[in-house]
C-alpha cells in the first residue's frame, strides 16, 4: 500500500469500525481510514474521494440482505469490497463472493486474524 492509500469501513457498530479500524492499522500502519455508518453515507464518501478498499458490513440500516454491496459494486465496479458480517453460513459467503465481494472476513475472528485477513 502506499502512503496516500485510503480504506473506507462501513459499518453501523461504533465499536465495530474502531476495531476494524485498529485491524487495518495492525495490518496497514500508514492507511487513511474513513467511516461510513450507512450505504447512503458510503456512496457519498466513495463519490467524493478514491478508495482502495472497502470493509462493509450486510446487515446494516437501510439495506437487505445484499443490497449494500450490490449498490457500491454497480456503482464502482473496481473498488475490491471485503465483507466483514456476523452472518458466517457457507451460503451467505458464497452469495456475496458470488455478487462480486473481493473477501469475506467473519466478525468472529480475533483482532490478529482481522488484520491478517484485510492484508491478504
Amino acid at each position: 500500500m502506499s502512503e496516500a492509500s485510503r480504506f473506507l469501513i462501513v459499518d453501523d457498530h461504533p465499536l465495530f469500525r474502531e476495531a476494524l479500524q485498529i485491524a487495518v492499522q495492525l495490518a496497514y500502519p500508514e492507511v487513511e481510514t474513513v467511516e461510513a455508518w450507512t450505504i447512503a453515507e458510503a456512496l457519498e464518501r466513495l463519490g467524493s474521494q478514491p478508495f482502495d478498499l472497502a470493509l462493509l458490513d450486510l446487515n446494516i440500516p437501510g439495506v437487505q440482505g445484499f443490497d449494500g454491496l450490490l449498490q457500491i459494486r454497480t456503482r464502482h465496479p473496481r473498488l475490491p469490497v471485503v465483507v466483514v458480517s456476523g452472518h458466517e453460513e457457507p451460503r451467505v459467503i458464497s452469495e456475496a463472493l458470488s455478487y462480486g465481494a473481493a473477501g469475506f472476513i467473519p466478525k468472529s475472528v480475533r483482532k490478529d486474524e482481522l488484520a491478517d485477513a484485510i492484508r491478504s
